[in-house]
């Protein structure tokens, strides 16, 4: 089992890191993910909201972040580009959703 945090692009993209590897997007929040993961994984502590807000993630991070458990380390994967969300049951592609998602 492995646990990763992964920013959100302005692009509707997840990723693991500082920059978003499909479109190369970066901000101050996915850096501060990145070092924050980081320092987590030097102490032996696992990633979770919970051990992010430990550890002094702003709440601006934390508002981009999801937080994904994997079976195993072969199933995880570094970026992901969905092409729209399921919000409150109803499809609704990337480009008509509020900057709330983006």
């Amino acid at each position: 089992m492995v646990v990763y945090a992964y920013s959100r692009c302005n692009g509707g993209h997840y990723f693991r890191g500082a920059c978003c590897p499909l479109d190369g997007w970066s901000s101050a929040q996915s850096r501060e993910l990145d070092a924050v993961c980081q320092r987590l994984s030097a102490a032996g502590r696992s990633v979770s909201v919970a051990s992010l807000r430990e550890a002094g993630i702003s709440e601006s991070s934390l508002a981009r972040i999801i937080v994904i458990e994997f079976g195993s380390a072969a199933s995880a994967f570094d970026a992901l580009s969905p092409e729209g969300y399921v919000v409150q049951g109803r499809w609704q592609p990337l480009e008509e959703l509020g900057e709330a998602f983006l």
